[in-house]
């Protein structure tokens, strides 16, 4: 086996040790290697390399932390709370990893759904009216909508399910959904089809909410007086027969592509 040449090998030293490789440096290159959206926890499995760089520092992680604090600020990255960022260099990018970790202490598997897959739409989901790469999530329980995008305040709302979608979908209140229809107020719809097992969205289609008229919307059986919400009644939505429009599949679905799409079954 030949030796490895001692040059090289010094080279790589100075480069590794060099003083002139400040902490923000370091972690900066750690950053360029991430996707556009990535956690804190991503970046500290880089902790032995960095050691590498500083030997004699007892306090890498807290390093680490203050480097991203640096990024932040320089306006390199975006903070979004819980451990998350997202690099503002990075092109836009899309995952279909879905995180069940994120809803770690949670024993209803609908809640463990809504957590991780409403966390994965905040991450991955884009406007299809507008340029905009990112959607706002709304806050909880606000009617017929669960996204919107803070450019052109288009509104989106978010059906998922462990398997295939059918023909209907489980709408808001009766009264209200009828009330968006009759003023044209019906989100996007994006139904995302994951696999629980694979940890990974599958499939998902946008489907124009304009399109749904009120023959579509079929009221439910009202809840018993006795029940925490007496009276209420849902709905259910027919949405059998409407176009769609993949913005994810297996094959993979181009942003410029799907908006194109988008653009020629719902002229803005």
């Amino acid at each position: 086996m030949a030796k490895p040449d001692r040059k090289v090998l010094l080279q790589n030293a100075i480069e590794v040790t060099s003083p002139l490789r400040s902490w923000k440096l370091l972690v900066q290159d750690v950053v360029e290697k991430q996707p556009r959206h990535f956690t804190l926890a991503d970046v500290l499995r880089y902790e032995d390399e960095l050691r590498a760089a500083y030997p004699l520092n007892r306090f890498v992680g807290a390093k680490i932390r203050q480097s991203l604090q640096v990024l932040r600020d320089q306006g390199v990255l975006r903070f979004h709370g819980g451990g998350r960022y997202e690099r503002l260099d990075a092109p836009a990018t899309f995952s279909p990893l879905i995180d069940a970790t994120l809803a770690e202490g949670y024993s209803s598997r609908a809640q463990i759904a809504r957590i991780v897959i409403e966390t994965w739409a905040e991450m991955n989901l884009y406007c299809l009216r507008c340029t905009r790469d990112a959607l706002a999530r709304l806050p909880a329980n606000m009617p017929v909508a669960d996204f919107a995008c803070i450019s052109c305040d288009a509104r989106y709302q978010l059906k998922a399910k462990d398997g295939r979608i059918g023909s209907t979908l489980i709408g808001a209140s009766y009264a209200t959904t009828i009330g968006a229809v009759r003023e044209g107020a019906m989100p996007v719809y994006i139904l995302a089809e994951f696999d629980g097992r694979g940890a990974s969205v599958v499939y998902a289609d946008a489907l124009p909410g304009s399109l749904i008229d009120e023959p579509r919307i079929i009221a439910r059986k009202p809840l018993s007086p006795n029940a925490r919400r007496a009276v209420w009644q849902g709905c259910i939505i027919n949405v059998d027969g409407i176009p769609r429009v993949p913005i994810v599949e297996p094959a993979g679905a181009d942003r410029a592509d799907v908006r194109r799409r988008w653009g020629e079954l719902h002229p803005s």
